[in-house]
Formats: C-alpha cells, structure tokens, sequence
C-alpha cells in the first residue's frame, strides 16, 4: 500500500475526439487505526479506540486534533507521543496514542467502537445540548474583529496552499488564519473532518497564534461537526467555501461562533456571528444572512 498523499491510477479518458489511456494522479486513502494507551503505573490500558479512513500524512496531527475534538485531551501536555506501530503488519497504517497517567479517558468513548470515513466525523457530542455538558464554552463576542478583507486574502492563500488538491482535485483543505488573514498553517485529507483535525492537531503542537486571534477557512460545506470542532478549540470564525447545515448555524449561533459560507473572492454568506465582521465602504458586493448575535 502506498505510503504517499498522491498516487497513480490507469483511467480511460473519453472525449469527443475518442478515447485513450492514460496515467492519473489521485488522492491516497487508507484506514488509520488509533490505539489508545491510557491509564496510571501498572495499571496501563491499551484499546483500539477508532479507526478513521484518512490520506497518509501529518497522523500524529490527525490523531492530536482527534482527540482534542473528542474531549480526550486539553492540550499538548496531555499526550505523551503519537507513533506508528512498528508490530503492525501495516504499520503505516497503525498509531500508537500515549496518555498522560493522569487524563482519563470518557467512558462513552471506550464503550463505543468508533468508525469514521472520509466522508463523516464522528465526535462524541452529537447534539447542541450534548456540547453544552461536554463543557464547551460560549466565545465572547468581539465586534468588528476581522475585516471583510482578511477573508478575501485567505480564501486566496488557501488556493494556493492546496497542493495535494491541485494534483489531484481529490482533497479538502483546512487552513489556520490570522485576523487579518495571514496563513498560519493548512493541512489537506480527502476528509473535511480529517482535514481539520490535523490542522487543530497541528496547532496545539505549534500555537502560532492565540485561538481567539484566529479564523479557519475550509474548503468544504460547514456542517455540525465542523462547527463542533471550532468550538472545542475556541476558535471564533469559521469560512466555508460551501454551504452551512441548519445544525450548523444553530451551533455556531449557540456557541457565538462566526459562521460563513459560499465564502467567495467578492461575496460571502454570514449566517451567525456578524457582529464580528467590520463595516467598510464599498462592501455593497457583499451579502450577509443572519443576526449579528
């Protein structure tokens, strides 16, 4: 199994000229088992806690920014080390999570055998209520906090960061902005949640900026657990480039998080939050849905 972000397929190219064969760069996809090791002294516990179909590449990230979102997790301190099993006939393909002695494990987690494709995020809090308990915080507001701008220059920087996309066409990207929209970090998966768990695993091992300094962009729809991650890692805007679910918006509403979507070069949609976003002349081409809660 390739080890890479990006292989090579045969395809059959049809035109109205007819048909050839020919070469093809794709986005690699593979399963990811995450082993959890967890407990004080002699008492360590290892479980297989999920397994995630994700793009080699940046795991300790995926891992890390995993178990942040699930609540596992406050911090970096709280992980010992993130390595690839090297007993495992895939090894690759296997991860070793280690705990801190003191970090207990939710036991809704270890009842659960998670399973999570590229396509769906599993989170442990599936509700707005759910998050509430988990002990997710309302971020305070902060008017006027990010310019319109700031948003078009990031949409631009994650373009252009995007490179296993470029070769591909097959990859999401999640992309770590500053308020005026200076990239930070990006990390790419053919999963949006992948993708996203890297980007958040990344910076907890490298907070270049405070969270609430700070704005995500993906290039994908913003659904529940989108928002649900950008909430965990307190973050207070969150772009889409797509569109923004019902659940979405209800959540980032709860949470006074910024939502934004079918974020464009001279428009986008702001459907929770737009009290955060400034007022400048000339911004007539924008269009705003929703409350400024």
């Amino acid at each position: 199994m390739p080890r890479t972000p990006v292989t090579s397929a045969e395809v059959e190219r049809i035109t109205r000229e007819g048909r050839e064969a020919t070469m093809d760069l794709v986005a690699v996809e593979e399963p990811l088992q995450i082993i959890l090791e967890y407990g004080e002294g002699h008492a360590r516990t290892e479980t297989l806690l999920a397994m995630t179909m994700r793009t080699p590449g940046h795991d300790a990230d995926l891992v890390a920014g995993f178990l942040y979102a699930e609540g596992v997790i406050r911090g970096a301190r709280d992980l010992i080390s993130v390595r690839h099993c090297a007993r495992a006939d895939t090894p690759h393909n296997v991860v070793r999570a280690a705990l801190g002695q003191d970090v207990v494990v939710p036991s809704r987690l270890l009842e659960r055998n998670l399973s999570v494709t590229s396509a769906c995020g599993v989170c442990g809090a599936r509700t707005v209520e759910a998050l509430s308990k988990a002990g997710c915080q309302h971020i305070p507001p902060t008017p006027g906090q990010y310019r319109p701008d700031a948003v078009r220059v990031a949409l631009k920087s994650l373009e252009t960061s995007q490179a296993w996309f470029r070769h591909t066409g097959g990859t999401h990207g999640a992309a770590l902005f500053g308020r005026r929209g200076n990239l930070l970090l990006h990390r790419e998966d053919v999963g949006r949640h992948n993708a996203l768990d890297k980007l958040i695993g990344a910076w907890l091992a490298r907070p270049l900026a405070p969270a609430h300094d700070c704005f995500v962009v993906v290039s994908s729809r913003a659904s529940f657990e989108l928002v649900q991650k950008t909430v965990r890692a307190g973050i207070p805007m969150l772009v889409a480039i797509g569109a923004a679910s019902s659940l979405a918006i209800e959540t980032a509403r709860r949470f006074g998080v910024t939502l934004v979507g079918f974020a464009r070069e001279n428009r986008f949609n702001v459907y929770a939050g737009g009290g955060r976003i400034a007022h400048e002349a000339g911004e007539r081409s924008f269009f705003y849905v929703g409350a400024a809660e």
